[in-house]
């Protein structure tokens, strides 16, 4: 099984919280029907050495039915045991959000829009997922403007060299940040422009514990890549049981063990 690993941001403002989960954790219902949607979810949500937030759902088509079924093994057609309003969840999918490293992992990736809508029902709050590219080209090829930047900065040897932290120390008398973050916005410049200096800082990485670049593609969706990012997808080994399942428990066991 494999996670894609993604960004998840709060009312568009910042990354999410494991207390802004927690709330959701300790006030979602298990069964969960969006409004005018046919896929029915029953959900189950732990939140984790106040770190990682857990979700594991069981879902299907809760409209689609018909009043018979077929016996495999003898080929005979009889009535349909359950009623229209029994819904099998045959379908599953699996989200992690760990709060230490402000990364969401979601197996399968097609599933990041329905927690997505989960999330964003169950607390009434904006909820955003973004990709995350592990290249510059790729990144690059996908986005019309660049909107800005991240970065962040420790106090170390190196960073003491700084124009930047030598003044935020100088002013007022303060001591060295222990650790310095910068948003620097540039409205939308067209990629082609801003690709030279995306370069530059791609060459500087290893002097930042993070720099994250946020642009826009065509549609003006806001797509962000992040040079300390090495990890795209985690894969764990487990397997379905033999009503094609995943062991909820064993998955969240084998992707934490990954993740610490």
């Amino acid at each position: 099984m494999k996670f894609s690993t993604l960004l998840l941001d709060y009312e568009g403002t910042r990354a999410a919280t494991i207390t802004d989960l927690r709330f959701i954790h300790e006030n979602h219902t298990s069964i969960y029907q969006p409004d005018n949607q046919k896929y029915l979810y029953v959900i189950s949500t732990e939140v984790i050495d106040d770190r990682f937030f857990w979700l594991a759902c069981e879902y299907d088509d809760a409209i689609r039915f018909t009043d018979y079924v077929v016996d495999s093994a003898t080929g005979e057609i009889q009535p349909n045991p359950r009623t229209q309003n029994q819904v099998e969840p045959r379908q599953q999918y699996f989200a992690c959000y760990d709060n230490k490293r402000e990364r969401l992992f979601i197996s399968p990736l097609a599933a990041k829009t329905a927690f997505r809508n989960f999330l964003s029902d169950a607390s009434q709050k904006e909820y955003q997922i973004r990709n995350i590219y592990t290249s510059v080209d790729d990144f690059c090829s996908h986005i019309k403007t660049i909107k800005g930047f991240h970065f962040t900065q420790v106090d170390n040897m190196f960073s003491r060299e700084n124009d930047i932290f030598k003044a935020v120390s100088d002013y007022g008398g303060l001591d060295i940040p222990n650790k310095l973050q910068l948003k620097v916005s540039y409205g939308d410049t067209p990629v082609h422009l801003g690709r030279a200096l995306i370069d530059k800082l791609h060459h500087h990485r290893d002097e930042y514990e993070q720099i994250i670049v946020i642009g826009a593609n065509d549609e003006g969706i806001e797509q962000t890549f992040d040079f300390s990012s090495v990890i795209e997808r985690i894969e764990i080994d487990v397997r379905k049981d033999a009503t094609e399942h995943y062991d909820p428990q064993e998955v969240k066991v084998a992707l934490l063990a990954k993740l610490r």
